[in-house]
């Protein structure tokens, strides 16, 4: 399926609707299941555990499907920048934040992903100006984060702020990456998530390797753990959002935004017995607030 096909989508349907619920489960799952991974494990093994699952599941995928990988150069090379920035980064930040950080707050800050992708796609496309409405949606979004980080922990910069910014760093990383896609055109959205998976797998492996070897055996939670992300969250979760994208459309599958950071959080509470605070709460209601208010579009008129 070409990318020029994904114009051509469908009203969404009660399954469409249990797909993204599905979606934003593994999504969500991926926070408590990085956390018991980190607790076993160091953060390049992990890393390099669910990329290499997830290359091997969607290798496999893109074989069965019949599709072609491109042979052009500029497309690789922006393929690497996606793994750079919006796999491997992202991956490492988040692995290293989660050492300090619950679960569940780290799930409530990648929620900024999409505020930031608002800002950038300001300075660096022409078709998405930020206006008041959007403006609004950022500040409010903002507001969530200070709220959730504390204007008092950020002045002594505690080793919770650190795991925090380290998490927000990584939804910027996620930001950087969606405006690179964005000048991406031709292949499927499988193959290039593929393509991507697997360049994630080659960058990651040489910093395992480099660090040190994981244990002969480790804990069968750590087991389970990348075994989750590799074909969880980044198996079936990136089949499931291409599938969306492709027959439903973004806007539709862009609603996973607002479902990963509360799945994220009752995971949390279900697997590690996270309880939230009411200040995280608050700023999850905050943030996705904004980012309610920055993507409404008023009905069209007939």
């Amino acid at each position: 399926m070409s990318q020029g096909a994904l114009s051509a989508v469908r009203r969404p349907r009660l399954g469409d609707v249990a797909l993204l619920c599905l979606l934003a489960a593994t999504w969500g799952g991926s926070f408590p299941a990085t956390k018991v991974a980190v607790t076993y494990l160091s953060n390049t093994s992990v890393v390099a555990g669910r990329v290499l699952i997830g290359a091997v599941f969607m290798g496999l995928l893109v074989r069965w499907a019949g599709h072609r990988l491109p042979s052009d150069r500029d497309t690789w090379i922006k393929f690497a920048g996606i793994a750079l920035t919006g796999n491997l980064m992202p991956f490492l930040l988040i692995a290293f934040g989660q050492r300090r950080i619950d679960a569940g707050l780290a799930a409530i800050l990648m929620a900024v992903m999409p505020l930031t992708t608002l800002v950038l796609a300001h300075a660096f496309t022409s078709d998405e100006r930020l206006n008041a409405r959007r403006l609004t949606g950022v500040v409010l979004g903002m507001a969530g984060i200070v709220t959730l980080v504390g204007v008092d922990a950020l002045g002594g910069l505690g080793s919770d702020v650190i795991g925090q910014l380290a998490v927000a760093g990584a939804a910027a990383c996620y930001a950087v990456q969606t405006i690179i896609a964005r000048h991406l055109r031709g292949p499927a959205p499988l193959v290039t998530a593929t393509c991507v998976v697997c360049l994630t797998a080659l960058m990651a492996v040489p910093l395992m390797l480099f660090e040190g070897l994981p244990p002969a055996a480790p804990p069968t939670a750590a087991i389970l753990a990348i075994l989750f992300l590799g074909l969880g969250s980044n198996g079936v979760g990136y089949t499931v959002f291409f599938h969306l994208v492709g027959t439903v459309g973004a806007t539709f599958t862009a609603n996973n935004n607002y479902l990963v950071p509360v799945a994220g959080v009752l995971w949390s509470a279900l697997i590690l017995a996270e309880r939230p605070s009411a200040r995280a709460l608050v700023a999850l209601a905050l943030i996705l607030a904004g980012i309610a208010i920055a993507h409404w579009r008023p009905a069209k008129k007939a």
